[in-house]
Order: C-alpha cells, then structure tokens, then sequence
C-alpha cells in the first residue's frame, strides 16, 4: 500500500512542485531505496556483473545506483504523464527508425513492438496511441487490487488500452492484432515459466518465449525497439528492423533459432546504457523473491512446445 500512497502524494506535488525540483528529488529516493533494498541492490549488481564481467565493481556499484533513479524517475514521469504531460508527449520524445513500424503496418498483420525495461518505458509506450495507432500493453496484476488499478489508470493516460494478465487478455490481443493494431512487450524477464533458456551476455538465462510464439502464430512482424533518457524529462525511442524469424518444421528449434534473435537484440538495447535497465529483480538464477518496485511493460501469449493454444504470460 505504501506505493501506492507514494504515488498519489507524487500525483499531487507534480501540481506545485518545479519538474527540476521532483526530478532532483527522485534522485534522492533512488540512492536512498539502493541503500536501504539490499535485495534488490544484490540482485541489480548481479545482473550488472553479467552485462559487463569485465567492468570494476565501482563501475557497476555507479550504474546500480542509476538503476533505482531511473526507477523512480519512471513512477515520477507516469504520476506527471497523467496530471501535467499528457499533451506534450510528442514535444517530450524523440523517435529514430518509425520507418520500421511504417512499414510493419503496412504488412497489415499486426505489430508486436519487443523492447526490454530500459529506460523510461512505461510512458515512450504510450507514444502510439498518442499517435492515433491503437495500441495495448498487458500488464501484472499486482497486489493489493487498488494499486493495480491506480497504475492501470496511469497508464492509459493517452489512449494506450491496458490489457489485465490471465487468459482472458488472449482475444484482445488477437483482436488487436486482426486489426494491425500494435502490442508493446518485454522480452527481458521470465516470471512464468514459459521460456526457454539462452545464452543472454555471459551466461544462460531464461527469456520469455511469448512474443515468438504469438508472432509465429498470427504473422505479426516483430520488431525490438527500446528507449533510453537523454535528459530527465526528454528520451530517445529507437527502432530496429523487424527480426527475421526462422521458419521450418521443426518447432522447438525454430523456437531456440529465434530466442538467439530476441536475445541479441536485447543485449544491443540494454548495452546502450545499463544504468537505464531498470530490472530490480534478478535475471540469472532464481528470481523467485520478486519485488514491486518495478512494474513491466506487460505480458505477452504463449504457447506451449508442440501445442496450438494460446494462454496468457504475465511479466
């Protein structure tokens, strides 16, 4: 409940609070919230150590600090997208590659817009619907109910649907995606079980197989694409071309063949500023002690090997 009362003050003060102000307190909160989660900072460092082996253990104490301000700067900017923003998000991000998606839409099978919690994702997923393309994200439910609410309402500030996690997210998506419409995921946590392990930086790890398996099925171009902050308040979107899946036969290695893909292009996203990769909870080994202090960009369908029936992922 405390976060959810954090964000409600926060919605209140971005009112009569100066943004250089709010921003410079989240700065504060974020060194304070690394000091004081020493399970969250261990598990930041950790996957920080696999991004670079070779990195000092200052350098990757730095980055781990700027993990958790990018964390809180990112609750702060969706307080803000909804109370002050909301009109000038296009003046607030600048987009590099949209021919991708241009031309994606005009396949007319839909978009599946892979990208990893780098960052300031939650808003930049709004940018679509801003647009006027009709979008989604499926989201975590998270506990209590009240929060997940709150955050829902943030989140679909500027149009963009919110699509609860469950089976029953399953024919929205499908929809979505029968109308060329455009779902936004994350590809860089498995929370599930529904993944496949993969060589991610240094070692395996295990990555949702969802998005691959969804864009296999419906023919939906899939295509990464990630956003980092160039200051507090303005970020840079940058789209890749589409991923060329491989299709045989053969499903379960077609499967392996395409997460090598996602986790290529993943590892390009989040090298570009491992500071920005605000993934508190670890990505190699066990993740099961998980923490809310960071919510995702939502969950993708999957299938299991060998079957035809789509279900719900969370993230």
């Amino acid at each position: 409940m405390s976060l959810l009362w954090a964000l409600r003050i926060g919605a209140l003060l971005t009112l009569i609070v100066p943004a250089r102000l709010g921003y410079w307190l989240c700065r504060v909160i974020g060194i304070a919230v690394f000091l004081f989660h020493p399970r969250a900072r261990r598990a930041v460092l950790d996957n920080l150590r696999h991004v670079c082996p070779r990195c000092s253990r200052l350098w990757r104490t730095h980055q781990a600090a700027r993990v958790f301000i990018t964390a809180v700067m990112n609750y702060y900017d969706l307080v803000r997208i909804r109370t002050v923003d909301r009109h000038r998000l296009r003046e607030l991000i600048e987009v590099r590659g949209w021919n991708h998606v241009e031309a994606a839409l005009a396949r007319q099978q839909g978009v599946i817009v892979l990208s990893a919690h780098l960052g300031n994702f939650n808003v930049v997923a709004q940018y679509p619907a801003e647009l006027g393309l009709e979008a989604a994200i499926v989201v975590e439910r998270v506990q209590p109910p009240s929060l997940f609410a709150y955050l829902c309402r943030l989140r679909s500030a500027t149009g963009v649907r919110v699509l609860p996690s469950g089976p029953e997210a399953v024919p929205a998506i499908l929809r979505l995606l029968r109308r060329n419409g455009i779902l936004l995921v994350a590809g860089d946590r498995d929370v599930t079980g529904h993944s496949r392990l993969v060589r991610f930086f240094d070692a395996p790890a295990r990555l949702p197989i969802g998005p691959i398996m969804l864009a296999r099925r419906t023919g939906a171009t899939l295509l990464p694409a990630y956003t980092i902050r160039l200051s507090p308040r303005r970020s840079l979107v940058v789209v890749d071309p589409p991923l060329d899946l491989v299709h045989t036969d053969d499903q379960e290695h077609d499967l392996l063949a395409n997460l090598e893909l996602v986790a290529r292009a993943l590892e390009r996203m989040i090298r570009t500023d491992p500071g920005q990769w605000a993934v508190l909870q670890p990505v190699w080994g066990d993740a099961s002690p998980r923490t809310p202090l960071v919510e995702s960009l939502g969950t993708v369908p999957a299938s299991a090997p060998g079957g035809t029936t789509l279900q719900a992922t969370s993230d």
